[in-house]
């Protein structure tokens, strides 16, 4: 069984391999009427939930279905939640879903794009909140570029490439982009800290690239890749959004499909939430 993302209430201490044991993913999976319910990442949402639970809205009985752990063409087992799916998926609805059944994690597969990137949902539900912006579709999902570095989200982004390297059994590339401030034994300890976290994963390798633009050298390594797996910004939403963010680049540019990973546990100042409020995508 995979170990799940959950770093609160649910957690019950770290095992050996750097995994979280007895913990237990409640998976809300967003996603618009029009992506097949056997969507590669409806799969990784799926794959997230393995002995959690996995809530949908739906509209018909027909996806729903489709979405049971009997159905679905993944070997894993959760409890299956179906919710009519509402005209249009809000803030305060996806709070009361939440709060109703516990989430830990909101998977946005919506095609849309987020002004500031993604995540919003994670500032008023405290929720890990993974958005996916489509690109280039591909007929397997076989490697992804993930770039990394320290900050809040990392390791919640360290969980969800692991979970889509297993779910399609693709080759992983942590990308860490350095400038001349940075010394070889810096980006070795944050390598270092990327594997011991992915614990018995090994279908992974590291990249130390030296460039000016970290931003740049995302979009242009990216097109090599099936998907890209990014982190939130790191700095306040108010300075996201003022002076743009290494991610939202990334979600523009990309031909590839972008993921990008918050960490629900990450504070945020009320004028923070009320940025990502105001600018929350609203369809």
């Amino acid at each position: 069984m995979l170990s799940r993302l959950t770093e609160g209430k649910s957690s019950k201490g770290t095992s050996s391999d750097g995994w979280r044991e007895a913990s237990v993913e409640r998976v809300l999976c967003l996603f618009d009427a029009e992506v097949p319910v056997d969507n590669q990442f409806v799969q990784v949402a799926a794959t997230l939930a393995d002995g959690g639970r996995f809530v949908v809205p739906v509209d018909n009985t027909t996806a729903a279905q489709a979405l049971k752990p009997e159905s679905a063409d993944v070997s894993v087992e959760y409890e299956t939640r179906f919710l009519e799916r509402p005209a249009t998926i809000t803030t305060e609805w996806v709070q009361d879903v939440v709060n109703r059944f516990d989430i830990t994690t909101i998977f946005d597969i919506r095609d849309h794009r987020s002004t500031l990137g993604g995540g919003e949902f994670a500032l008023t539900t405290e929720s890990n909140h993974v958005t996916v912006t489509p690109g280039n579709e591909v007929a397997s999902l076989s490697s992804c570029l993930v770039p990394v570095a320290r900050g809040p989200h990392l390791d919640t982004t360290l969980n969800i490439a692991r979970v889509i390297g297993e779910t399609h059994d693709a080759w992983i590339d942590f990308f860490h982009v350095v400038d001349n401030d940075e010394s070889r034994s810096e980006t070795d300890a944050l390598f270092e800290y990327c594997t011991n976290h992915l614990g018995d994963f090994d279908e992974f390798d590291t990249w130390r690239y030296e460039g000016w633009s970290p931003a740049q050298a995302i979009v242009d390594q990216s097109s090599y890749y099936d998907a890209t797996v990014i982190a939130a910004p790191q700095k306040s939403r108010l300075r996201e959004f003022v002076d743009g963010s290494t991610t939202e680049v990334v979600q523009s540019l990309c031909e590839n499909t972008v993921v990008t990973v918050r960490s629900g546990d990450v504070d945020a100042s009320r004028l923070d939430r009320w940025l990502g409020e105001l600018l929350a995508p609203k369809n």
